[in-house]
Protein backbone atom coordinates (compact mmCIF):
# COMPACT_ATOMS: atom_id res chain seq x y z
CA UNK A 1 0.00 0.00 0.00
CA UNK A 2 1.55 3.40 -0.99
CA UNK A 3 2.06 6.03 1.39
CA UNK A 4 -0.40 9.34 0.98
CA UNK A 5 1.77 12.00 -0.46
CA UNK A 6 2.34 14.32 2.18
CA UNK A 7 2.29 17.14 -0.53
CA UNK A 8 -1.95 16.27 -1.30
CA UNK A 9 -2.01 16.19 2.50
CA UNK A 10 -0.35 19.88 3.13
CA UNK A 11 -2.63 21.42 0.48
CA UNK A 12 -5.53 19.48 1.82
CA UNK A 13 -4.69 21.72 5.11
CA UNK A 14 -4.12 24.95 3.76
CA UNK A 15 -7.16 24.22 1.74
CA UNK A 16 -8.92 24.25 5.10
CA UNK A 17 -7.34 27.35 6.80
CA UNK A 18 -8.77 28.97 3.57
CA UNK A 19 -12.30 27.21 4.13
CA UNK A 20 -12.21 28.49 8.34
CA UNK A 21 -10.48 32.31 7.02
CA UNK A 22 -7.09 31.59 8.78
CA UNK A 23 -6.14 33.14 5.31
CA UNK A 24 -2.41 33.75 6.84
CA UNK A 25 -1.73 30.33 7.43
CA UNK A 26 -3.85 29.42 4.37
CA UNK A 27 -0.73 31.68 2.42
CA UNK A 28 1.86 30.05 4.44
CA UNK A 29 0.25 26.44 3.69
CA UNK A 30 0.20 27.17 -0.25
CA UNK A 31 4.06 28.61 -0.60
CA UNK A 32 5.03 25.41 1.17
CA UNK A 33 3.29 23.67 -1.48
CA UNK A 34 4.56 25.54 -4.43
CA UNK A 35 8.03 25.48 -2.90
CA UNK A 36 7.72 21.63 -3.02
CA UNK A 37 5.82 21.43 -5.81
CA UNK A 38 6.37 25.14 -8.24
CA UNK A 39 3.76 23.57 -10.88
CA UNK A 40 0.77 22.43 -8.45
CA UNK A 41 -2.36 24.30 -9.90
CA UNK A 42 -4.74 24.38 -6.59
CA UNK A 43 -1.76 25.69 -4.52
CA UNK A 44 -1.32 28.53 -7.30
CA UNK A 45 -4.57 29.50 -7.31
CA UNK A 46 -5.01 29.16 -3.48
CA UNK A 47 -1.92 31.92 -2.84
CA UNK A 48 -3.57 34.09 -5.15
CA UNK A 49 -6.77 33.88 -3.73
CA UNK A 50 -5.07 34.29 0.06
CA UNK A 51 -3.18 37.38 -1.04
CA UNK A 52 -7.08 39.15 -2.55
CA UNK A 53 -8.47 38.01 1.10
CA UNK A 54 -5.71 39.58 2.62
CA UNK A 55 -6.08 43.08 0.14
CA UNK A 56 -2.58 42.40 -1.54
CA UNK A 57 -4.67 43.12 -4.48
CA UNK A 58 -2.14 44.26 -6.76
CA UNK A 59 0.10 41.45 -5.78
CA UNK A 60 -2.73 38.86 -6.46
CA UNK A 61 -3.49 41.01 -9.77
CA UNK A 62 0.23 40.33 -10.81
CA UNK A 63 -0.15 36.59 -9.70
CA UNK A 64 -3.90 35.80 -11.04
CA UNK A 65 -2.29 37.20 -14.95
CA UNK A 66 0.80 35.10 -14.57
CA UNK A 67 -1.12 31.96 -14.13
CA UNK A 68 -3.12 33.14 -17.89
CA UNK A 69 -2.76 30.19 -20.36
CA UNK A 70 -1.41 30.90 -24.18
CA UNK A 71 -3.58 32.32 -26.59
CA UNK A 72 -4.16 28.76 -28.25
CA UNK A 73 -4.95 27.05 -24.82
CA UNK A 74 -8.32 27.24 -23.26
CA UNK A 75 -8.30 29.18 -19.79
CA UNK A 76 -9.22 27.81 -16.55
CA UNK A 77 -12.79 28.37 -15.04
CA UNK A 78 -11.51 29.05 -12.02
CA UNK A 79 -8.28 31.04 -12.42
CA UNK A 80 -10.56 33.43 -14.92
CA UNK A 81 -13.28 33.80 -12.18
CA UNK A 82 -10.77 34.83 -9.32
CA UNK A 83 -8.86 37.50 -11.70
CA UNK A 84 -12.47 38.84 -12.11
CA UNK A 85 -13.10 38.96 -8.39
CA UNK A 86 -9.43 40.96 -7.80
CA UNK A 87 -10.58 43.27 -11.08
CA UNK A 88 -13.92 43.76 -9.64
CA UNK A 89 -12.17 44.80 -6.18
CA UNK A 90 -10.07 47.09 -7.82
CA UNK A 91 -13.14 48.91 -9.01
CA UNK A 92 -12.60 47.60 -13.06
CA UNK A 93 -15.85 46.19 -13.00
CA UNK A 94 -16.68 46.01 -17.23
CA UNK A 95 -13.30 43.57 -17.25
CA UNK A 96 -14.73 41.65 -13.97
CA UNK A 97 -17.94 40.92 -15.72
CA UNK A 98 -16.42 39.64 -19.30
CA UNK A 99 -14.04 37.42 -17.04
CA UNK A 100 -16.99 36.22 -15.10
CA UNK A 101 -19.40 35.67 -18.20
CA UNK A 102 -15.63 33.44 -19.88
CA UNK A 103 -15.88 31.21 -16.32
CA UNK A 104 -19.14 30.99 -17.10
CA UNK A 105 -18.79 29.60 -20.15
CA UNK A 106 -16.66 27.42 -19.55
CA UNK A 107 -18.18 25.82 -16.19
CA UNK A 108 -21.40 26.95 -16.07
CA UNK A 109 -22.93 24.85 -13.59
CA UNK A 110 -20.27 26.01 -10.99
CA UNK A 111 -19.46 29.53 -12.03
CA UNK A 112 -22.95 31.53 -12.41
CA UNK A 113 -23.67 34.73 -14.19
CA UNK A 114 -23.95 37.33 -11.33
CA UNK A 115 -27.17 38.81 -11.17
CA UNK A 116 -26.92 42.35 -11.71
CA UNK A 117 -29.52 44.93 -11.08
CA UNK A 118 -29.85 48.68 -11.24
CA UNK A 119 -28.96 50.75 -7.58
CA UNK A 120 -32.82 51.45 -7.72
CA UNK A 121 -34.06 47.96 -8.70
CA UNK A 122 -32.06 46.40 -5.70
CA UNK A 123 -32.57 48.58 -3.35
CA UNK A 124 -36.88 47.57 -4.30
CA UNK A 125 -35.51 44.45 -3.56
CA UNK A 126 -33.98 45.48 -0.60
CA UNK A 127 -37.12 46.82 0.77
CA UNK A 128 -38.93 43.56 0.10
CA UNK A 129 -37.16 41.91 1.92
CA UNK A 130 -36.88 44.26 4.91
CA UNK A 131 -40.55 44.32 5.04
CA UNK A 132 -40.71 40.54 5.29
CA UNK A 133 -37.80 40.14 8.47
CA UNK A 134 -39.10 39.13 11.83
CA UNK A 135 -40.80 42.30 13.83
CA UNK A 136 -37.72 42.17 16.57
CA UNK A 137 -35.35 42.91 13.06
CA UNK A 138 -37.53 45.51 11.55
CA UNK A 139 -37.52 47.49 15.18
CA UNK A 140 -33.53 47.12 15.04
CA UNK A 141 -33.47 48.83 11.43
CA UNK A 142 -35.17 51.68 12.67
CA UNK A 143 -32.45 52.08 15.15
CA UNK A 144 -29.47 50.48 12.72
CA UNK A 145 -30.33 51.59 9.06
CA UNK A 146 -29.00 49.89 6.10
CA UNK A 147 -26.30 51.22 3.76
CA UNK A 148 -25.34 49.80 0.62
CA UNK A 149 -21.79 49.59 -0.87
CA UNK A 150 -20.74 48.29 -4.59
CA UNK A 151 -17.86 46.29 -2.66
CA UNK A 152 -15.97 46.93 0.74
CA UNK A 153 -13.22 48.66 0.32
CA UNK A 154 -9.65 49.22 1.85
CA UNK A 155 -10.87 52.17 3.82
CA UNK A 156 -13.98 49.68 5.65
CA UNK A 157 -11.38 47.06 6.18
CA UNK A 158 -8.89 49.67 7.97
CA UNK A 159 -11.83 50.06 10.53
CA UNK A 160 -12.74 46.48 10.61
CA UNK A 161 -10.17 44.13 9.91
CA UNK A 162 -11.62 41.03 10.12
CA UNK A 163 -13.36 41.69 6.68
CA UNK A 164 -12.63 40.63 2.98
CA UNK A 165 -13.24 42.11 0.12
CA UNK A 166 -16.00 39.24 -0.55
CA UNK A 167 -17.83 39.65 2.11
CA UNK A 168 -21.80 40.06 1.28
CA UNK A 169 -22.50 42.07 4.43
CA UNK A 170 -20.79 43.92 7.51
CA UNK A 171 -22.23 45.38 10.98
CA UNK A 172 -20.19 48.12 12.36
CA UNK A 173 -20.65 49.50 15.51
CA UNK A 174 -21.55 48.25 19.24
CA UNK A 175 -23.72 45.44 20.05
CA UNK A 176 -26.64 46.21 22.34
CA UNK A 177 -25.30 44.01 24.98
CA UNK A 178 -22.08 45.61 24.99
CA UNK A 179 -23.66 49.53 25.10
CA UNK A 180 -22.88 50.26 28.29
CA UNK A 181 -19.16 49.40 28.34
CA UNK A 182 -19.08 52.40 25.69
CA UNK A 183 -19.07 52.62 22.20
CA UNK A 184 -17.02 51.19 19.24
CA UNK A 185 -16.67 55.16 17.79
CA UNK A 186 -18.60 54.47 14.25
CA UNK A 187 -22.22 54.98 13.98
CA UNK A 188 -24.32 51.38 14.50
CA UNK A 189 -25.01 51.12 10.39
CA UNK A 190 -25.36 47.26 8.86
CA UNK A 191 -23.76 47.85 5.17
CA UNK A 192 -24.63 45.17 2.21
CA UNK A 193 -22.14 45.21 -0.75
CA UNK A 194 -24.19 44.68 -3.64
CA UNK A 195 -21.98 43.32 -6.51
CA UNK A 196 -20.76 40.54 -3.88
CA UNK A 197 -24.96 39.52 -3.59
CA UNK A 198 -25.34 40.07 -7.37
CA UNK A 199 -22.80 36.96 -7.41
CA UNK A 200 -24.53 35.16 -4.51
CA UNK A 201 -26.93 33.84 -6.45
CA UNK A 202 -28.15 32.53 -9.90
CA UNK A 203 -31.46 34.77 -9.74
CA UNK A 204 -33.46 38.21 -8.83
CA UNK A 205 -35.17 35.03 -6.17
CA UNK A 206 -32.05 33.62 -5.01
CA UNK A 207 -30.28 37.04 -4.54
CA UNK A 208 -33.27 38.39 -2.88
CA UNK A 209 -33.00 35.00 -0.12
CA UNK A 210 -29.18 36.46 0.03
CA UNK A 211 -30.02 39.59 1.33
CA UNK A 212 -32.13 37.99 3.64
CA UNK A 213 -29.81 35.44 5.46
CA UNK A 214 -27.18 38.73 5.30
CA UNK A 215 -29.65 41.48 7.50
CA UNK A 216 -30.64 38.63 9.76
CA UNK A 217 -26.97 37.31 10.17
CA UNK A 218 -25.65 41.09 10.52
CA UNK A 219 -28.57 42.27 12.59
CA UNK A 220 -28.03 39.11 14.47
CA UNK A 221 -24.69 40.75 15.88
CA UNK A 222 -25.96 43.61 16.72
CA UNK A 223 -28.42 41.71 18.89
CA UNK A 224 -25.38 40.32 20.71
CA UNK A 225 -25.70 36.86 19.02
CA UNK A 226 -21.52 35.48 18.42
CA UNK A 227 -20.80 33.51 15.57
CA UNK A 228 -21.59 29.49 16.88
CA UNK A 229 -25.16 30.92 17.87
CA UNK A 230 -26.11 32.73 14.92
CA UNK A 231 -24.62 29.12 13.30
CA UNK A 232 -26.88 27.28 15.87
CA UNK A 233 -29.84 29.52 14.57
CA UNK A 234 -29.34 28.57 10.87
CA UNK A 235 -27.68 32.31 9.85
CA UNK A 236 -23.89 31.48 9.97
Amino acid sequence: MSEPDPIDGLAAEADADLEAGEYEAALTGFEEVLRRDPEHWGAALGRVECLHLLWRTDEALREVVALTPPPDEEDDPERAYLEGEIRESRGEVEAADRLFAEAHRLDSQTFALPTRLTEVDFRGLLDKVLASLPSVIREAVLDVPVLVHPKPTREIAEREPTIHAEVLGLFVGTPVGEKARGGSGYGDVVMLFQRNLERAGRSRQEVSREIKITLLHEYGHYLGFDEEELEHLGLG
